[in-house]
């Protein structure tokens, strides 16, 4: 059965690779077409929305909603994807304090490994992640800010558009694609604790359809920062972040309905970590360094009616450590995670319905290998094959429309059990003659597990579970909003049920346990935001987001709240006028419960605030992040938010 899956799945692909040549013969054969239909084949390619193939704008899309444009990221003096995403209500990114110590990640509706990221459309994940809060299958520091032209946030089920893990959210980065007219742009920065970033980048237009693109980013970061008070010592004092430097490389060529694109790069971190060894009842430090890499590479065919892809995805991480004295405990591992995938999508009639089908084919690879002075690490090298046929219509049911979408996802795993999930997502949505759109949905989410928890390599921590199962269950939104108005606001509230969570169970006596499907997950909340246009060069935006999330184990009648605030209050007030704009911006996160004796449940205020001037091929932003230089700990193992810092930035246009 898996030798003739694997043979479907070869020839769906040269079929797909076959009318990708055809197309491009027939593109590259008609020399003698005028100027005139090449700017008309240019602009009928077809826009992508996410969180729905069948919307035309993301305004329309019967979901929460959010963009975050490059203009604001700018603004916001954020150093990485991390800090821009923590803008958007009931979006948690405060983990982690520093660019140079673990990986980047945030909480969508009390979730992290259950939220999707895609780049440019497609899904950019690994493979080999734990559970909780340290179990995000994506790091966002392979995606650098200068690379992004906006980021599209869509909470809710997605998984009958997209698949495995969007429960919680999805997040698409599009990225910057090449200048209408040659030339680039060169942006220098620097502020507070060593920050330093430069950036590159330049487009070559060689003819009316051809685009060449290339750029480069350096980041250091590489003082002390303290990242986390130390739990066990409780004297003061902290974990320190110590340096951080990254290269990231982009490249990209368009010619009429194709383009290929590639990023890749490197990130090295060093921090010190304070741990407890409950054999010796000894408290020690480690010593620890991280190195990753990433690539990533996408083909892709796009016209008003169809789109193709073929995509390659790579993520490696090394980690080492030693502890302070020398030769208490010490280690390598390192992860390799890869993808293959292909994806074909045709938006066209469906039994005289409006409706888009199409499928994707993905392989997963995921390699593990770790040594210490334990010797008790099982090293892995595994691989799954899934492939998913789908169908999106809107069906008109009176004045409203009745949109479906129902996808089928058949995945073969090695060393675990295969996965056959019938996903459907209903949504039934009405635009008023105001042009508010009014929506109620209800979608099936499931999330495949990683290899990772499957094998559970550290055999000191425990065995392997062959018999994981993905997680699942349902989410319904109802909600409505106006985009359209002069002041834009929307409203949404949410519940989510989910069964067989996965989470890690141990003995405390001997830290030996397993990744099982133990736990039950619900959350309910309310969403909201308005921007207030009270002025042509005032404006002021209000984001409000309260979930309470809970689970509990099998077998047990007590559910156990998170440890997440539960209310999220974001404001932002900006200016505009001339070459001058600035924005102050503020954030709280009340009703916290952190499950320690050694922090408070102090509740956190931070301010934001930056302004810029640009002038014809200019322009300087200087922002300051954390004014008041408040100190929060922000979960029961003691990491603090981000302390305030400085940064001046200096862009050039050429």
């Amino acid at each position: 059965m898996f030798s003739k899956f694997r043979k479907y799945s070869i020839i769906s692909m040269a079929v797909f690779i076959m009318a990708f040549s055809a197309a491009a013969f027939a593109d590259t054969s008609t020399e003698a077409v005028s100027d005139d239909k090449k700017e008309e084949v240019r602009e009928v390619a077809r826009v992508e929305v996410t969180g729905s193939r069948l919307a035309e704008d993301i305004k329309e899309v019967p979901a929460p909603a959010y963009v975050i444009t490059k203009e604001e990221i700018e603004m916001s003096g954020a150093r990485s994807t991390q800090e821009v995403l923590d803008r958007v209500p009931g979006v948690n990114g405060l983990r982690n304090s520093s660019a140079s110590v673990l990986d980047k990640s945030v909480v969508v509706r009390g979730l992290t490994s259950e939220v999707l990221l895609l780049v440019d459309g497609i899904p950019f994940m690994t493979s080999s992640y734990g559970s909780g809060v340290m179990g995000s299958p994506f790091d966002l520091r392979t995606v650098p800010l200068e690379s992004i032209e906006r980021i599209e946030v869509v909470k809710g089920a997605s998984s009958a558009v997209y698949g495995s893990n969007a429960a919680g959210g999805v997040i698409n980065i599009i990225t910057q694609k090449g200048m209408e007219e040659s030339g680039g742009t060169l942006l220098i920065e620097g502020g507070s604790h060593g920050w330093f970033r430069g950036s590159v980048r330049g487009t070559a237009v060689l003819s009316d359809d051809v685009r060449i693109t290339v750029g480069y980013t350096k980041t250091v970061e590489n003082s002390e920062i303290n990242i986390r008070k130390r739990p066990y010592s409780n004297d003061g004092t902290y974990d320190k972040a110590t340096d951080y430097r990254g290269n990231d490389f982009v490249f990209g060529i368009e010619k009429g309905k194709w383009a290929f694109s590639g990023a890749w790069g490197d990130f090295d971190s060093e921090w010190n970590y304070e741990n407890y060894d409950s054999y010796s009842s000894t408290i020690f430090i480690e010593n620890n360094t991280q190195k990753n890499k990433y690539q990533r590479f996408n083909l892709s065919y796009k016209d008003e009616e169809s789109s193709g892809r073929i995509y390659y995805n790579k993520n490696d991480r090394d980690y080492s450590y030693v502890s302070d004295p020398a030769g208490m405990s010490f280690g390598n591992y390192g992860y390799e995670d890869s993808s293959w995938g292909l994806v074909f999508n045709r938006k066209q009639e469906i039994f005289g319905l409006t409706g888009v089908w199409g499928f994707e084919w993905r392989r997963e690879s995921s390699k593990y290998t770790g040594d210490s002075n334990w010797g008790t690490d099982e090293a892995y090298d595994l691989t799954r094959d899934g492939i998913s046929p789908y169908l999106e219509v809107s069906v008109p049911v009176g004045e409203m429309g009745l949109d479906i979408g129902l996808r089928y996802e058949h995945w073969n795993v090695d060393e675990g059990e295969d996965v056959n999930e019938l996903i459907p997502r209903l949504s039934l949505n009405w635009e008023s003659p105001s042009g508010k759109i009014w929506y109620l949905t209800a979608g099936r989410f499931f999330s495949m597990p990683s290899f990772y928890q499957i094998w559970n390599p550290i055999r000191s921590m425990g065995t392997a579970n062959p018999d994981l199962k993905p997680e699942k269950g349902w989410t319904y939104d109802i909600g409505v909003k106006d985009e359209k108005a002069v002041n834009p606001w929307s409203l949404g509230i949410f519940y989510m049920d989910m069964e067989d969570k996965i989470n890690y169970e141990y003995d405390p006596a001997t830290w030996a346990g397993q990744y099982v499907n133990l736990d039950q997950f619900r959350a309910w909340g309310i969403e909201a935001e308005m921007k207030f246009n009270f002025h042509e060069n005032w404006s002021y935006t209000q984001g409000i987001s309260w979930t309470d999330a809970d689970e509990k184990s099998e077998g047990s009648d007590k559910w156990t709240r998170s440890g997440l605030p539960r209310l999220d209050l974001s404001g932002s007030l900006n200016y505009a006028k001339g070459p001058w704009a600035a924005e102050l911006n503020a954030h709280y996160y009340g009703d916290r419960s952190i499950d320690s004796s050694l922090f408070k449940d102090d509740n956190i205020f931070l301010m934001n605030a930056s302004v810029s001037w640009k002038e014809v091929d200019h322009k300087l932003v200087l922002s300051c992040t954390n004014i008041f230089d408040s100190e929060f700990v922000l979960d029961s193992q003691g990491y603090i938010n981000p302390e305030r810092k400085f940064i001046l930035s200096w862009q050039y246009e050429f």
